[in-house]
């Protein structure tokens, strides 16, 4: 295949892939959310940079078009050591999710 050719089959398949819509069962294998009815709601615990807020906000918005869950954002939970914006460990609440960021360094992760 020439280079023009796979150039333009490589921004076909960009587009579709960035058209299609998202699709999630809310499920991991046999974990999921326990809940008794249909929308359920989750509080996401908001320890980020101020950088980030955006992000996290877009982000419960587009969960909460789901038919299956609703998520609001609150105030984190977790204690900030000093002189930092956000905590470096984020420690679980229960029922709820807490949303931290920091500078972990190069740990693998990804």
């Amino acid at each position: 295949m020439n280079k023009h050719r796979m150039g333009f089959v490589a921004i076909v398949a960009t587009l579709l892939l960035t058209a299609l819509p998202a699709l999630a069962s809310h499920s991991w294998g046999t974990y999921h959310w326990a809940r008794t009815a249909n929308p359920f709601t989750i509080q996401l615990g908001d320890n980020l940079a101020s950088s980030w807020d955006a992000y996290l906000n877009q982000t419960s918005s587009d969960w909460s078009t789901s038919t299956v869950l609703d998520t609001i954002v609150v105030p984190g939970n977790t204690n900030k050591p000093s002189g930092f914006n956000t905590p470096k460990r984020c420690a679980p609440t229960t029922g709820r999710v807490e949303v931290c960021n920091y500078k972990y360094g190069n740990v693998g992760w990804l």
